[in-house]
């Protein structure tokens, strides 16, 4: 038996398994002007047939329009997340600036001195170059202001079996750097 038989009907079955690899996708320009691919075309729009061999084993699958515009939507959350982490981070950043200056400002009441008048002067220009000088306005509730209110309850409680001078202007300033920063 001549080999050119079994290499005919090997190329048929062979053709036979392959055929159901090869998708056909079809390609349109949604609203936005941008191209989409899908697996069936678009009644409204006119479409173009690809023919796409998909051999490998993958399993890639084409998207939906709506499971686009879902990836797109998906995408653009991911993005206003991103700018408001950054956004975060500034206020952050800039929020223990303000909330240095305020300890040093009420330490400065009742203890002036030149180096910490310094550090004062120095983190407002901190607050003006990098900040908006509306931060020195804003009020938290945030991780800070919970551990001045833990601060002042244990130094409260601290007060009422051994007061000293030095605790009771702690539990002071404590409450003016709350009320200064904190909701």
């Amino acid at each position: 038996m001549s080999s050119k038989p079994v290499r005919f009907f090997g190329f048929i079955i062979l053709s036979l398994i392959i055929s159901p690899c090869l998708a056909e996708v079809y390609q349109w320009k949604d609203d936005r002007g941008k191209i989409v691919f899908g697996d069936t075309p678009p009644k409204d729009k006119a479409a173009t047939a690809v023919t796409i061999n998909n051999t490998g084993k993958s399993g890639a699958r084409f998207a939906t329009p709506g499971q686009v515009k879902d990836i797109e939507y998906s995408a653009e959350a991911r993005e206003r997340q991103s700018q408001s982490a950054a956004r975060n981070n500034v206020d952050s950043h800039c929020r223990n600036y303000v909330s240095e200056l305020n300890k040093i400002e009420i330490f400065l009441q009742h203890t002036p001195t030149d180096l910490d008048q310094q550090k004062a002067k120095d983190l407002r220009k901190l607050i003006k170059i990098e900040c908006d000088n509306k931060v020195l306005s804003q009020k938290h509730d945030d991780w800070q202001c919970k551990r001045y209110r833990t601060d002042l309850t244990k130094a409260e409680i601290f007060l009422e079996h051994t007061p000293t001078e030095r605790d009771q202007q702690k539990v002071k300033d404590l409450k003016k750097q709350i009320a200064r920063e904190c909701r």
